[in-house]
């Protein structure tokens, strides 16, 4: 595989892949995308996980105002390996970025032989889940306003919640608007139900 030392680099950034050796990987490879071009999972007709070398791509997920980043070391094709469905993602360069395609046979064929990696395979779907489950919970409440209290309550430790986030990165989370999230914050406020300071947020 071309660039070895960029795919190291980038497997110690990795969740799923740090600790394994990149040249026991069979039959991988790199593709190069520009920026504003669709990156899929299957690539020269052979279905993949993808490992971002460098540069980042965005994910949309399809749902309102669902934008993340995925930067090196970033995984994806990681949660259909055992069923012929397609992700309901999509995936695009955000800039120049470079990307390592592993055939999930060989993908499987890795699990299988390294212990480590199948803990931390089944660790991360096992996040997935959790995060799903969360998301759906948090749908749920339709209201903007308690759907903002819901993630708070289900945040906190000690009556505090230390955001760590910007608020267009929270208000993606939470499936609304910027503007909404704003007045949401504004409302609980007025009412007294929490305090907003520095990146904190404190519960009533």
């Amino acid at each position: 595989m071309n660039g070895s030392a960029s795919i190291a680099a980038a497997f110690r950034d990795s969740e799923l892949f740090c600790g394994v050796n990149p040249a026991l990987i069979r039959g991988g490879f790199v593709l190069s995308f520009r920026r504003g071009e669709e990156v899929d999972e299957t690539q020269n007709g052979i279905d993949c996980v993808g490992v971002v070398i460098s540069g980042c791509l965005e994910v949309n997920s399809g749902e309102a105002s669902s934008v993340s980043v995925m930067k090196r070391g970033g995984e994806f094709g990681i949660c259909n390996i055992f069923v012929n469905r397609r992700m309901p993602t999509s995936l695009t360069a955000k800039v120049q970025t470079a990307v390592l395609f592993i055939p999930k046979e060989e993908f499987a064929r890795l699990l299988g032989a390294d212990s480590g990696l199948m803990y931390r395979y089944v660790r991360l779907c096992n996040k997935k889940m959790l995060y799903l489950a969360e998301r759906l919970s948090l749908i749920s409440v339709s209201d903007c306003t308690e759907r903002l209290m819901h993630y708070l309550t289900t945040s906190q430790k000690d009556g505090v919640v230390k955001l760590g986030v910007s608020k267009d990165e929270l208000a993606r989370q939470l499936g609304i608007s910027r503007s909404s999230l704003f007045r949401a914050l504004g409302s609980l406020e007025a009412s007294g139900r929490i305090t907003v300071a520095a990146g904190t947020v404190c519960l009533k």
